[in-house]
């Protein structure tokens, strides 16, 4: 039963929220409204719920009993969660100032060096990578207007 309440508690809430996109108006894929993106992305978060509680009901019983390491609430988790609040807070901050392209940048490189502590090499290709694939999304292909900072991107 452990495993199947947070899933049902996110279909609960997606349905809520899908309901309140779908009234804001959806338009088309060629012209979306204020609630088209956020309806899809619920509708995503329903089916997998939906998926985790059906894998949950074909799971046998003695599968449900936690391990140690689900069942271990430890400092460090919750350093974790405190950092990426934390990291979270300072993109916003830093968005108008550096711009969204030197700020993703710093947040994925905090979130890959210090929270999931990849070696130095690897977790700053990924951000770089990342921020750069970030920006051609939302900027160039998007079209969306993000603050340009101090060395204008």
């Amino acid at each position: 039963m452990r495993k199947f309440a947070p899933p049902a508690a996110l279909l609960a809430v997606s349905i809520l929220m899908g309901w309140f996109a779908h009234r804001l108006g959806l338009g088309s894929i060629t012209r979306p409204e204020p609630g088209f993106f956020p309806f899809w992305i619920c509708a995503g978060l329903a089916a997998t719920s939906v998926y985790l509680m059906t894998r949950h009901l074909r799971q046998s019983p003695e599968d449900e009993a936690p391990t140690e390491s689900e069942s271990v609430f430890t400092l460090d988790r919750f350093r974790r969660v405190l950092s990426v609040m934390a990291g979270t807070a300072l993109f916003g901050l830093l968005l108008e100032f550096s711009g969204f392209l030197a700020t993703t940048f710093i947040f994925m490189a905090f979130c890959w060096l210090v929270i999931d502590r990849q070696p130095l090499f690897r977790g700053l290709l990924i951000s770089a990578v990342a921020s750069a694939a970030a920006f051609v999304l939302f900027v160039k292909l998007l079209n969306v207007h993000f603050p340009r900072g101090l060395l204008g991107f």
